[in-house]
């Protein structure tokens, strides 16, 4: 069958202004923050961004480490075993507007490095689910229990581990992508 121009250009027309109906949901806001001291958090955090198109928030510190990495080292394992966490710039962030928080930081000691304990021990994360990821050079063995220790009423997505030597040899890509996708687009969250 054969249709006229005039019936085509009017299927069109109406096509045009009939409202487009989607089963998707409403996008996720995803805010991303992240604290980096050699850089290699931050490398993750910028691959993931490009994955979730997350809102981007460097954790930063009032009194940065030295750059010495020892010296910093030092400054670091006395925050941890006094509790003595480093003041940060800023207010506290408000996530209320944020569906999904993602937090990464490096792994420092075991456990989660003192400028991100700090970020999670001023962050309200009640309603939200939050998604942690690290990079780590020897283990990452209490950095789980004890990040989700510090960030008191979140719900939990399994989280990214990423071994800084994979990391610099490019061999991390397809976690980092995998994992990013999978965040971003999906529930799942527990509560620990």
């Amino acid at each position: 069958m054969q249709l006229s121009r005039r019936t085509m250009l009017t299927s069109m027309a109406a096509m045009a202004v009939v409202p487009s109906w989607s089963f998707a949901t409403e996008p996720r806001r995803i805010l991303l923050a992240y604290y980096s001291y050699t850089g290699n958090t931050r490398s993750v955090a910028e691959k993931l961004r490009a994955h979730v198109g997350a809102q981007l928030l460097e954790i930063k510190m009032a009194d940065p480490y030295p750059s010495d990495i020892r010296e910093a080292a030092e400054r670091s394992r006395y925050e941890l075993e006094t509790g003595t966490l480093p003041a940060l710039l800023g207010d506290p962030s408000d996530v209320s507007d944020y569906d999904l928080i993602l937090v990464g930081g490096p792994v420092w000691w075991n456990t989660v490095a003192a400028p991100v304990m700090s970020f999670l021990e001023r962050t309200d994360f009640r309603g939200r689910s939050v998604g942690l990821f690290a990079t780590y050079a020897l283990t990452p063995s209490h950095y789980e229990s004890n990040f989700a220790a510090q960030a008191h009423n979140a719900s939990f997505l399994p989280g990214l581990m990423i071994n800084e030597f994979d990391l610099a040899s490019g061999r991390a890509g397809d976690a980092i992508d995998s994992w990013g996708v999978r965040t971003g687009s999906t529930g799942g969250a527990k509560t620990l």
